[in-house]
């Protein structure tokens, strides 16, 4: 059985650090299909692509177990960023964004949908075709502009019908500050649960992350790596972690716990990769969940 469908661009990153450049697999499809195989699970894929994938990461995407042939757009480009990592924040820009994710893509998927956008390639008409009974937002994409010479901004942004049917939120805190207007990133939690969402989840980097759900807040401890390599990806594979617990009938403490336990994990590697095993993860998790406080 398929756990769950990610809806949302595959891309392929160029990073940029002080140590040089690389280019890696990157976006929501493929660092959750990373937490499919670490966790024992399954998804399926809802993106676009275009026909300019280098061979190398053709082959890294089969080890993944990613099928997106059917999603591929004849002469496009494939989504591509680059993130530069070598000032004291990351700075984001895009130099190409493949076609939009139509209604008809998500048509008839039933169970669950984490809906990823990276740059805004899923439109209104494409948002109010889900129908899945449990949807997880990751709202990034929605959130994000193109502005001159490939640049990433950031502008407001708010959906109360689309909140109003998804179950699990989860967004950095500055991406709360734009979502709710709200400065306090409890207070944005807070207003996220006032429009419906069952579990609202703020990632806080080095502050670790808080949870509101039921009508009760929690703060989860970060999980201190001795060297965060690449922090590209940390964020899906937290989304992508949780709604795998999360689908199993676990707390959503437990959830986020799992979330936080392998985001540190794929951190302290280059690009889509974990070297800790289940053993690993399962001990970061429960180390994590130990130390949640209530608010």
């Amino acid at each position: 059985m398929v756990d769950f469908t990610v809806v949302g661009h595959l891309a392929i990153d160029r990073i940029l650090t002080r140590r040089g450049e690389r280019t890696q697999l990157g976006g929501p499809p493929t660092y959750m299909s990373l937490v499919a195989q670490q966790l024992g699970g399954s998804l399926n894929i809802v993106t676009k692509v275009g026909d300019d994938i280098p061979e190398r990461l053709q082959r890294q995407m089969g080890e993944l177990e990613m099928d997106v042939s059917e999603q591929m757009q004849a002469e496009a480009r494939t989504t591509r960023f680059v993130l530069d990592y070598r000032g004291d924040s990351r700075v984001l820009s895009v130099e190409s964004v493949c076609g939009d994710i139509e209604p008809g893509d998500v048509s008839g998927i039933e169970r669950a949908i984490v809906l990823a956008p990276i740059v805004g390639e899923i439109p209104p008409s494409t948002v109010l075709a889900v129908s899945a009974e449990l949807l997880a937002l990751d709202p990034q994409g929605f959130i994000r502009e193109i502005g001159r010479d490939g640049a990433i901004g950031q502008r407001a942004w708010w959906d109360e019908e689309l909140l109003r049917r998804t179950s699990v939120v989860k967004a950095s805190g500055e991406e709360l500050i734009l979502i709710t207007g709200d400065p306090s990133p409890l207070g944005g939690l807070g207003r996220l649960a006032d429009a419906g969402v069952s579990v609202a989840i703020a990632t806080l980097g080095e502050g670790g992350s808080l949870v509101v759900t039921e009508g009760r807040s929690y703060r989860l401890p970060v999980y201190d790596v001795a060297e965060a390599v690449d922090p590209t990806g940390a964020g899906d594979v937290f989304l992508g972690s949780f709604t795998m617990e999360y689908l199993r009938g676990e707390d959503p403490l437990w959830c986020a716990s799992v979330g936080t336990a392998v985001a540190s994990c794929v951190v302290e590697t280059l690009g889509p990769s974990i070297e800790a095993d289940q053993r690993e993860i399962r001990e970061r998790s429960e180390k994590i969940y130990d130390g949640i406080e209530r608010f």
